[in-house]
């Protein structure tokens, strides 16, 4: 007799229909009486199902209710109709993890109920593979059975339950108690078949019983001549004991339903149908890249994509993300270890490298690998998508996933990995580091830094803390978490410098200390501690270079000013003058003693040159910015602190921008600019904590208090003066310039006696530091100005005097405050003369806020600050834009201040346009996920953009207008 074949194609041609939804072959010899097997591949197209259908797809809120074609379910039904006449049916259904089988079976059962068949269905699942006949039990718990047959039923399963398991092993002897249940289920099963038509339908066989499987074989090999369809739906065999399984039933007449991916042409006509409207070939050809054909991933993006801007792309969201979570942690553990080691290996695969980590055999890594390939999640052995491999990894248990990262620090650090890359899952396994980790973790610190990643630099130095055994390995660690938390948080790294201090003068601890030491010691003024630092310092001349002299000696007098504290050249038999870094710093030292000179500016030039931004050459460089400023090139100083504040605004380096915008302000105040150096000022404030700034505050809150006190705007300056300040902050000339300045404003508000209380203070105080020859401070003017108000005459002549004859000729405004003040009490015929030669002087230093204050510039006015509270109007770039060449006038208007970025606004927006994710994000700034989001969603709206796609062009565009 011939092959009867019925479907599309013949088993014997061998030509493929490619183009069909539906291809499917059945081959049925029954010649001699025999049945041979049976086969039907089908490529399932799923589409929308009416309402109430169950749903296969595992999505967020209300999921899209999807069914298989109606030709697969015809090809079932066919089946059923074989059956029903009296040619009894086994048919598998096979196919990928999520490829509908479940679907299949949902929407078949009932069809066949409708049709007056008697439907019993169970469905397999791993902690019930130990219960004897666990399948069985759930097809007559889940039937309406006849009083009878369920008394008969009950009586069978309790016989079987109470046999060991290992008497239903498969291919072991059959005792006769087991074997006779076994017959007896078989009776009842085929008895009910002479009444009505029965279908039995099991979902995910590879997880049944063995008991079970032995009584749905024994009907197999009894179905020919019965009622009785049986469905077993049965994933991809990924294993030997899942082909093992399969071939029992195999070998015997069987149908055999594979379901295969959705072709593109099956992914448009679902895309089609949910979205209610056509969709391109891009649209189409991405979604099926992405899913591999999953129904099950292909509906999760069609369902992030109805929440997007839907603009013909794709996007991976919370749908796409807990399908895949979903998915895995539904499946066997082995499968989820294989997938979360395919995701932590990223471009390093290899089936050794999958199975060390996953804890499986090669082979069956090999075979679950293959599993993920059908479900859609992998291509050429690789996510098809990070999101996806994230989501393999995120969604292990918290101790597997563990487990995981550690086991792939070691494989990785076997493999000679980057240090970054062992330390990445060290770090992410959450749990104390092994003493073999100390290093590795150590060096990928160090590289972090580097890079300015420096919440990741944090975190391995922490992880190494707690794992460092020995005193010098831990004193190294402590210290590097102090430099690294000091850029972004000064106060958070006391906690590290403690241990530090303590062992500051022990001779076995001195490494990298005495600088980190130094450093913390000039933030907070602590000239003792700075002592007991470049002391220790002096103790290995190897490593202090001329180079660090310079930078410290440049340091101390920012902060210290000419006080007993002296940083000095290690013994080098080199002369003095041949030393570059030493000659340079000397002369620009030059500037606080005699003022500004052409030398001071051309060393300032050198030291902005030649001295990245670090925490060791920050003095160095506002020192030399200061300088600029004062030899009347205030263009050339902004322009240097807008480059220098952006750099340290994009390294994450908190500290450094807050100190440089600080001195910003006052540049940008002193060249008679109110409202913006008062901006600026607060902008910088908002930077740090009060308890993070330390002595440095004195800049911001100097120019608040001389800024609001020239503007008339007292009870501003009066709550400037409400922030604490450190009691240290007093012995730095930071410190003396604030006292200088509240002196001034107590003169203006008519309190004359307290403004030379301040001008005495800040005078005693220079005498004790031998700090007198400070230029900068001219405390003789400002209390002769104290007592002129007093109607003083001769004192203040005297003090004026004697500020004119200490003053060197490039002193520019020491000599114009003198000359003025003598101009004041001269008789009317000098009186002209002498404030001429004043303004002049004033002219020549580049302080037009002095010149105006003090000498009534016609048509110079200060008027009050029109935003206290607001954000920063100007951020280093546009400031970059107006301050690009030294003699270009400044930007003609400010754009309105709700389309310019904050400070804070714009580190982020620079880190998003990275492709930094919002966690880094929070992590490298110290700041919650939530902030960061919330500062984004203010940058797009200011921007007038739609997202992250289009916030790097945008903040391209700024930086080219900046830079031109």
């Amino acid at each position: 007799m011939a092959p009867l074949v019925t479907g599309v194609q013949s088993a014997s041609s061998p030509a493929t229909v490619t183009s069909m939804i539906l291809s499917w072959k059945v081959i049925n010899d029954r010649s001699n009486g025999r049945s041979a097997p049976r086969t039907m591949a089908v490529s399932m197209n799923f589409t929308p199902a009416a309402p109430g259908c169950a749903c296969a797809s595992s999505t967020i809120g209300n999921p899209a209710n999807v069914s298989v074609p109606d030709e697969a379910l015809t090809a079932l039904r066919e089946q059923f109709t074989h059956s029903e006449s009296g040619a009894g049916r086994l048919v598998l259904v096979t196919g990928p993890a999520a490829s509908g089988r479940t679907q299949l079976l949902t929407r078949f059962l009932p069809s066949a109920a409708e049709s007056g068949a008697l439907v019993l269905h169970a469905t397999g699942a791993p902690d019930e593979q130990r219960l004897n006949a666990g399948i069985v039990d759930q097809l007559f718990t889940n039937s309406a059975l006849p009083a009878a047959v369920a008394d008969q039923v009950g009586a069978v399963l309790a016989l079987l339950h109470q046999a060991p398991p290992d008497e239903h092993r498969l291919g072991s002897p059959v005792k006769a108690a087991p074997a006779v249940a076994d017959s007896e289920i078989c009776r009842i099963l085929l008895g009910l078949t002479r009444t009505q038509p029965v279908v039995i339908g099991v979902d995910d066989l590879q997880f049944a019983d063995e008991s079970s499987v032995r009584i749905l074989l024994r009907l197999q090999r009894r179905i020919r001549s019965s009622r009785l369809l049986i469905l077993l739906s049965h994933q991809d065999a990924a294993s030997a004991a899942e082909r093992q399984l399969l071939g029992l039933f195999t070998r015997l007449p069987h149908d055999h339903v594979r379901l295969g991916p959705l072709s593109t042409r099956a992914v448009g006509q679902v895309a089609s149908e949910l979205l209610g409207e056509p969709v391109d070939d891009e649209l189409t050809g991405r979604l099926r890249e992405l899913s591999g054909g999953s129904p099950l991933l292909v509906n999760a993006l069609l369902e992030d994509y109805q929440r997007s801007e839907r603009d013909g792309r794709p996007v991976t969201g919370p749908a796409f993300v807990h399908a895949v979570s979903m998915f895995l942690q539904r499946r066997e553990a082995p499968l989820h270890r294989v997938a979360a080691a395919i995701g932590m290996l990223g471009d390093e695969l290899s089936r050794e490298a999958v199975a060390c980590l996953a804890g499986v055999t090669e082979d069956v890594a090999e075979d679950l690998t293959a599993v993920l390939a059908g479900a859609g999640l992998l291509a050429h052995g690789r996510f098809r998508h990070a999101v996806a491999a994230t989501a393999a990894v995120d969604s292990l248990p918290p101790a597997a996933r563990a487990q995981l990262h550690v086991r792939a620090a070691k494989l990785k650090l076997r493999q000679v990995a980057p240090a970054g890359e062992v330390a990445a899952h060290l770090v992410a396994a959450g749990q104390p580091a092994p003493a073999w980790a100390v290093d590795v973790l150590r060096r990928a610190a160090d590289r972090a830094a580097q890079s300015d990643d420096t919440g990741f630099a944090v975190r391995c130095l922490e992880l190494a803390l707690s794992a460092a055994p020995e005193p010098a390995q831990r004193h190294a660690i402590l210290d590097a978490l102090a430099r690294v938390v000091w850029r972004v948080n000064p106060s958070a790294a006391a906690a590290y410098l403690a241990e530090l201090r303590h062992s500051a003068s022990d001779p076995e601890a001195v490494g990298a200390e005495p600088f980190t030491l130094a450093r913390h010691a000039l933030w907070h003024g602590e000239a003792d501690l700075f002592a007991k630092a470049v002391a220790d310092l002096a103790k290995c001349p190897d490593r202090f270079d001329a180079p660090a002299a310079a930078k410290l000696t440049l340091a101390a007098q920012w902060h210290f000013g000419r006080c007993e504290v002296r940083v000095e050249q290690p013994a080098d038999p080199a002369p003095r003058h041949s030393d570059p870094w030493r000659h340079t710093a000397a002369t620009l030292i030059g500037m606080w003693m005699v003022g500004t000179s052409d030398a001071t500016t051309a060393s300032a030039e050198q030291i902005l040159r030649n001295c990245p931004l670090a925490d060791t050459t920050l003095e160095s460089l506002v020192t030399a910015i200061l300088a600029l400023a004062h030899d009347n090139r205030s263009k050339r100083a902004e322009y240097w602190c807008a480059m220098l504040s952006q750099q340290a605004a994009r390294r994450g380096a908190v500290a450094w921008q807050a100190m440089i915008d600080g001195v910003w302000s006052g540049i940008v105040l002193r060249r008679g600019d109110v409202t913006q150096g008062v901006t600026r000022a607060r902008a910088a404030l908002r930077l740090l904590d009060t308890q993070s700034w330390g002595v440095s505050i004195s800049y911001p809150l100097t120019t608040l208090l001389v800024a609001n006190t020239v503007a008339g705007a007292f009870d501003a300056a009066a709550a400037a003066l409400h922030e604490p300040v450190p009691d240290t902050m007093f012995g730095t000339i930071g410190g003396l310039r604030y006292l200088r300045a509240r002196g001034q404003f107590h003169l203006a508000t008519d309190r004359v006696l307290a403004a030379i209380s301040d001008f005495q203070r800040y005078r005693r105080l220079m005498a004790r530091a031998k700090q007198d020859h400070l230029s900068l401070l001219p405390w003789r003017t400002d209390l002769a100005e104290a007592h002129l108000r007093l109607g003083h005459l001769a004192a203040a002549r005297e003090l004026a005097k004697q500020q004119l004859e200490r003053c060197a000729e490039t002193d520019t405004y020491g000599r114009g405050s003198a000359l003025r003040i003598l101009g004041m009490v001269a008789v009317q015929a000098e009186r002209p003369i002498l404030l001429g030669q004043a303004t002049e002087c004033f002219k020549r230093s580049g302080d037009l806020l002095e010149l105006a204050r003090k000498l009534k510039v016609p048509g110079q006015e200060f008027p009050q600050p029109a935003d206290q509270t607001g954000p920063a109007r100007v951020g280093a770039p546009q400031a970059l834009r107006a301050l690009s060449a030294p003699d270009t006038p400044s930007a003609s208007g400010e754009p309105p201040e709700s389309s310019v970025l904050t400070e804070a606004e714009l580190r982020v927006a620079q880190l998003a346009a990275l492709g930094q994710t919002n966690q880094q994000i929070g992590s490298r700034l110290f700041i919650t996920v939530s902030t960061v989001e919330q500062h984004l969603t203010r940058v797009y709206r200011k921007m007038g953009i739609r997202g992250r796609s289009q916030l790097a062009e945008q903040l391209a565009s700024s930086a080219l207008e900046a830079t031109g």
